[in-house]
């Protein structure tokens, strides 16, 4: 038998070194897949544009290992509106006599939306040059970022570490994030023009509750004083009955607007949360709210008991208004031959959070419509006035202080409002 060995030693090392070669380059891209999946995490984490316009160059620099980036965002006429830079140091941009506008290579990128990947920048003949101050750059990586059927901006990315040539696999990597960027910037640009519509919708709900407040104002007072003089003469009872429909329209239109109002400002007023002593505020909406009912009826007024609530960290004017609402419903939709009963209790929820319950005996919630209630404008049932904003005004404080609420039946008939708040903070000095 020979003793010479199937496979040279040679070939083996060979072989062996293959396989390692391989083994990196697996484990290299794992590693690559990886840092894109991160990348295209942490870009389309936020919601506000300046945040992800800066967070999507700065991740295309880190993906390829380049040194400098930068974002250029096309305006009208094909130029370039903003250029947004990674990498330059405050002294070097101090010393760039500007920013480029979208000419020569940039231009030609503008022009005509592609990926385009250099050895040196001056080589290609759409090359105009760098301005006065900006420092040497060769290597080159530009490619578009798309919303939609239009072109937003390109990624330009140049200086890939040690000298090397940008490659194949970073066009494929940088081509990737940009397609996540296009979306992160859809939903940004989106978020921002539905905010700015809000605020401009909180401005005008301002402006449109204090010009009809003012002549309703005017007429209801008007109205009052025919009204009281009416009254107080014999065979005018007709006449007084319709100033008092009259009034009571008025009164329904003044509550219209105030709804209006606190619908838009429970959303995008600015909160100021500070410790509020849940007992004492409730316990004086109860109060108001019973003396209010005795002064109108010669009935018994509603039976509430009140459990022990605990402080919470919270707007005071918001759940003022929150409390005040399911109060007023417990008492209002209950019918006539029945006395309004509200039992208000709370329990521990989760660390830092308090669950709170205000149950009745009222009419109950309509089979179905347990969410429902909950939408502005929506009225289980016409037997009784109202604006249909109330539940949509707790609900949106409730979740402006990160919250929840929801609607279940109470055994034995009625309803129970659940809704969670956070508690007060340790050592805080509570309010009402």
């Amino acid at each position: 038998m020979s003793d010479k060995p199937l496979l040279p030693s040679m070939r083996v090392d060979d072989l062996l070194s293959e396989l390692q070669g391989r083994l990196d380059a697996l484990l290299s891209a794992r590693d690559r897949v990886h840092a894109l999946l991160e990348a295209v995490v942490s870009v389309g984490s936020d919601l506000d544009l300046e945040t992800v316009l800066r967070r999507i160059i700065e991740a295309a620099t880190r993906l390829v290992d380049a040194r400098y980036g930068a974002l250029g965002v096309i305006g009208e006429g094909g130029t370039l509106k903003r250029f947004i830079t990674v990498g330059m140091s405050q002294e070097q941009i101090e010393q760039v006599h500007h920013w480029p506008h979208g000419l020569g290579l940039l231009g030609l990128l503008i022009r005509e939306p592609q990926t385009l990947r250099l050895a040196d920048i001056a080589d290609h003949p759409a090359s105009y040059g760098f301005p006065e101050g900006h420092p040497p750059m060769h290597g080159f990586l530009g490619v578009p970022i798309r919303v939609r059927d239009e072109v937003f901006g390109n990624l330009y990315l140049t200086e890939k570490s040690g000298g090397r040539d940008f490659e194949e696999e970073d066009e494929a990597v940088v081509t990737a994030l940009a397609t996540a960027a296009g979306v992160a910037v859809e939903n940004a640009r989106l978020y921002e023009e539905t905010r700015r519509r809000e605020a401009e919708l909180h401005v005008f709900a301002g402006v449109v509750a204090h010009d009809l407040k003012r002549p309703l104002s005017v007429m209801r007072g008007f109205t009052e004083l025919v009204y009281e003089n009416l009254v107080e003469r014999p065979g005018h009872d007709e006449d007084a009955g319709y100033l008092k429909r009259v009034l009571t329209a008025t009164g329904h239109m003044g509550r219209l607007i105030d709804d209006l109002l606190t619908y838009a400002t429970a959303r995008d007023a600015a909160l100021d949360p500070v410790d509020i002593d849940l007992n004492t505020l409730v316990g004086e909406l109860v109060d108001d709210h019973v003396t209010m009912v005795r002064a109108e009826s010669a009935g018994p007024g509603p039976q509430v008991y009140v459990g022990a609530l605990p402080a919470v960290r919270a707007d005071p004017a918001l759940i003022r208004q929150l409390f005040n609402n399911l109060i007023g419903n417990a008492i209002k939709y209950t019918t006539i031959d029945r006395v309004a009963r509200i039992d208000i209790t709370a329990e521990p929820a989760d660390e830092g959070w308090v669950r709170i319950t205000v149950a009745d005996r009222g009419i109950g919630i309509p089979q179905g419509e347990h969410e429902a209630i909950f939408t502005g404008f929506h009225r289980a049932t016409t037997a009784y006035s109202g604006t249909g904003l109330g539940l949509a005004i707790c609900q949106r404080v409730v979740e402006r202080h990160g919250g929840t609420i929801t609607a279940a039946d109470n055994p034995g008939g009625g309803a129970r409002f659940i809704l969670t708040l956070p508690v007060a903070a340790h050592g805080g000095t509570a309010r009402n």
